[in-house]
């Protein structure tokens, strides 16, 4: 694989041997830095190709990463392309900008003992052309790369650009890469247009009705699951969108919560320990106290229709009806004693939710028409965690009609 770099060109000639194969696999790769007076050709060990998915090579894309300095230390050329034989040319306007299929990467320290920077340079303007890839499990791969990367030397405020140029010989391993990989050009523009409309439909209202918006989580940068499981399109390893919110204590809604603690906690400090006025005056103390915060959580593309939820015979659940979705329903789970508080959500369903049933003692998946990993928001849940009466003030002054505009057909 392929890594970053300043000005310098890169040519390095090394021998590997690849296990199980007997085969030598040449790799060579030149650089050099006007800027920092390296001039230099380096021997590189290529790591056998791994690839994201061995199982569909259509789909797959393949990951080569090579070692300068005999793997010990973070030194490294890194490349990822798809796992076909063909040409392929890219560019980058910044270090951050990947397109979904072509990466490079470049990492190298200049001088540890003199200098001990390291340069972190990226492709703008690349061509790699696989001229041999076998199809099999210890195949080979061969190729070739050229072109320019360019690394911005903090150190010294210079932006210095990089010739690259050489060779790769080694083999397929049928293995697969990392669990979760950064997102694809067409999954960051599902994800950021989902995210636009979620702080769209959430933000400024909720900041008009009294709450303060303390956290929020996007999927902006969240990497994405190669290998989900259930099936599903388009899935995440961490948070989709997610706001902690606080009551604002100045905000008509605020004072009035507020003033209900004082109250029940007023009730509390005149009530004897032990008696049904002291506990009913702390479980109203806790109910004030619980709705003063709330959370808002997106998942996308859950795979069930149906789970198995157990309700205890003194909890609750309640089908509701709000416009613009598919189905909601809120969940009240009992304290499992006196002093304790119910735990409490609300949650929305947006997509083809046709059959959804929470009291189903059944499994039932969700009809996915995509593809795993096609780069489509089929549905997504939302969960306020708070108590209902807080949930209902939130639920009364969000369009929700329109978060169905994040879903992608």
């Amino acid at each position: 694989m392929i890594q970053k770099f300043g000005i310098a060109m890169i040519a390095v000639s090394g021998i590997l041997l690849l296990a199980d194969s007997n085969i030598n696999a040449q790799s060579n790769i030149s650089f050099q830095c006007k800027e920092l007076n390296i001039n230099k050709t380096s021997p590189l060990k290529c790591d056998a190709i791994s690839e994201d998915d061995p199982g569909d090579l259509a789909e797959a894309y393949s990951y080569l990463i090579t070692y300068f300095a005999g793997g010990t230390t973070d030194q490294r050329f890194e490349l990822r392309f798809p796992s076909r034989t063909a040409s392929y040319h890219w560019t980058q306007r910044s270090s951050s900008d990947k397109n979904d299929s072509l990466s490079a990467e470049l990492i190298y320290n200049t001088n540890p003992k003199v200098y001990g920077y390291t340069m972190d340079a990226f492709p703008t303007d690349f061509t790699i052309t696989v001229t041999r890839y076998d199809n099999t499990k210890g195949g080979i791969i061969e190729g070739k790369f050229e072109g320019t990367m360019q690394s911005e030397l903090a150190w010294s405020q210079q932006t210095v650009t990089v010739p690259v140029k050489g060779t790769f010989r080694t083999i397929r391993t049928g293995k697969a890469g990392d669990e979760c990989r950064k997102q694809r050009y067409t999954e960051k523009e599902v994800i950021g247009k989902a995210v636009k409309i979620f702080d769209n439909a959430f933000i400024q209202l909720l900041q008009k009705t009294g709450w303060q918006i303390t956290e929020e989580k996007n999927g902006l940068t969240t990497q994405i699951a190669d290998h989900p499981a259930p099936f599903r399109p388009l899935f995440m390893c961490s948070d989709f969108f997610s706001l902690k919110l606080s009551l604002d204590p100045n905000s008509a809604y605020g004072k009035m919560i507020q003033d209900s603690a004082e109250y029940y906690n007023q009730q509390l400090s005149q009530s004897s320990p032990g008696t049904k006025a002291y506990l009913q005056a702390s479980q109203n103390l806790f109910r004030m106290q619980n709705m003063q915060t709330a959370e808002i959580a997106i998942d996308a593309n859950s795979p069930y229709l149906k789970q198995d939820y157990t309700i205890g015979s003194k909890d609750k659940s309640t089908v509701l009806h709000i416009p613009g979705s598919a189905y909601a329903w809120q969940l009240y789970l009992a304290p499992t004693d006196e002093l304790g508080s119910p735990e409490e959500k609300t949650m929305i369903f947006f997509g083809n939710w046709k059959g959804a049933n929470m009291h189903s003692g059944t499994y039932a998946g969700y009809p996915f028409i995509h593809k795993q990993q096609a780069p489509f928001i089929e549905n997504f849940v939302v969960t306020i965690t708070a108590p209902a009466s807080a949930a209902n003030e939130i639920i009364k002054k969000i369009d929700w009609q329109k978060l169905n505009d994040a879903l992608s057909k």
